[in-house]
């Protein structure tokens, strides 16, 4: 079976090849399934619900406007996943006679996290294989970055993820901490982690990194700008690139002087402040300390201080390095589609458990658009970063919604894929003639002021009823 990201020279006739559902099918088989499960212990048998499916309507439930349970039901009712049914079953359309969201709603309980997990990395895998493009690059780039997400506490939740603590009170909302790391050409989440707010970004970072263990190029901010990270990176048969801040660019330049052009030889020692995680070598960490000035038009120069582990002076100068980190940005905005157009920002669960799997299935609707924008690139000629996320999952889930039910001929199908991809290369983002100017942060209107909550929300919800009660 060939996947959805083949490459256009490769095409024959049309073929199942381009489907989302049988690429996603081909990466979480159902034997795969069994085997995890009966490797973990626990026992499996095919339900109506199965693993596949349960997974697969996580993803579709993600890709939709509005993330409902019922808008599930009424999907799988009408067939859109009958091509995922188990061997000698009947589709989901006919076996479904319920329109109630219960049986969806254990079956999402029952998933197991740890396979979720692996199949988030193996779809990242293999839709930035398929997307990557000739970047003349001797390494591929992948750029660092955290976030949070907010979760209501509810069930387990506040013990997982513990609620944020400001100096008045306690939070009501639970924070989750998370990290990832992302392709620099394709936007494509290679690698994540979600922990207790409590836990640092480097902490997760470095079990990130050592978890993956690839041959990258990793870029982080002062952040991540740690012995540590680096560490990490090394030790995972990685090169990094960091910004550091003007302290510890200080310690490692020993006391010399932090001009702009300086590029010195250094050896990284962890000091007694520095933490070593569990796995990580106490090891010193040759690189380069590079002093770069940085003039833009409209603004004050500004001095940047970065480390790499890139020894070569000669095929990496300091502006190639500059270069290099300037993609960091990029990371800013995935994050921001993630958390924004996704739903990711804030997640309406009900234990830490399904908060993980929501979050892994969020990442893994994010990479099929990303995947999709990779391959739509490469025919138009173009970066993935020049085309619309929102115009692509926009066209995306409405050729789901009407392409991949059974009774679809297959020429049909190849058609309509034909025409998404179409659509897709022509999803430009507009050329500004002028860069934006930056906005106050104020408002024109004075929000409406409601009283302080004096005690906890249930004590203030039994006021409440207690006043309505009078009445």
């Amino acid at each position: 079976m060939h996947t959805l990201l083949s490459s256009q020279s490769e095409r024959t006739a049309p073929s199942t090849r381009t489907q989302l559902l049988q690429l996603f099918a081909q990466l979480v088989a159902l034997e795969s399934i069994e085997h995890t499960l009966i490797k973990s212990g626990r026992g499996f048998y095919r339900r109506l619900w199965c693993p596949v499916l349960t997974l697969w309507y996580l993803i579709w439930q993600r890709l939709q406007p509005q993330h409902t349970l019922q808008a599930v039901v009424t999907d799988a009712r009408r067939g859109g996943a009958d091509a995922l049914r188990p061997r000698n079953k009947k589709p989901l359309s006919q076996r479904i006679k319920s329109v109630a969201t219960t049986a969806y709603s254990k079956a999402r309980q029952r998933l197991p996290l740890a396979w979720v997990k692996s199949s988030f990395r193996s779809l990242a895998q293999r839709l930035r294989q398929m997307g990557t493009a000739d970047e003349g690059l001797e390494l591929p780039i992948q750029l660092l970055d955290g976030s949070t997400s907010r979760l209501r506490p509810h069930g387990d939740i506040p013990q997982k993820f513990p609620p944020h603590r400001t100096r008045r009170k306690k939070s009501y909302w639970c924070l989750a901490r998370v990290v990832g790391s992302f392709c620099a050409h394709t936007g494509v989440v290679l690698t994540a982690e979600m922990d207790s707010y409590h836990q640092s970004e480097q902490a997760l970072s470095v079990r990130l990194l050592l978890a993956a263990a690839a041959r990258v190029l990793s870029v982080g901010d002062r952040n991540f700008g740690v012995w540590r990270v680096v560490r990490a990176i090394v030790q995972s048969t990685g090169e990094g690139l960091v910004r550091l801040t003007a302290a510890r660019a200080g310690k490692l330049a020993a006391g010399r002087r932090l001009t702009a052009g300086l590029d010195l030889a250094v050896e990284w020692s962890p000091s007694a402040h520095d933490q070593v995680d569990p796995g990580l070598d106490k090891k010193a960490v040759p690189g380069r300390l590079v002093v770069v000035r940085v003039q833009r038009k409209g603004f004050r120069p500004q001095k940047l201080y970065l480390f790499t582990t890139l020894l070569d002076a000669a095929a990496y100068p300091p502006e190639r390095l500059l270069a290099l980190y300037g993609l960091r940005w990029q990371v800013e905005l995935d994050f921001r589609t993630v958390k924004a157009l996704l739903g990711l920002g804030q997640l309406e669960v009900q234990s830490a458990d399904l908060a993980q799997k929501e979050f892994y299935a969020g990442l893994m609707a994010y990479n099929l658009v990303r995947g999709l924008m990779g391959l739509a690139a490469r025919t138009a000629g173009c970066a993935p970063s020049q085309l619309s996320f929102a115009t692509v999952r926009t066209q995306l889930v409405a050729t789901l919604n009407t392409l991949w039910l059974a009774w679809v001929p297959e020429l049909k199908r190849w058609e309509q894929w034909q025409w998404l991809l179409s659509e897709a290369s022509r999803a430009r983002l507009p050329r500004r003639k002028k860069v934006r100017p930056s906005e106050p942060r104020k408002q024109y209107h004075t929000p409406n002021v409601f009283p302080p909550m004096r005690g906890t929300r249930a004590q203030e919800r039994g006021q409440l009823k207690k006043q309505q009660m009078k009445r």
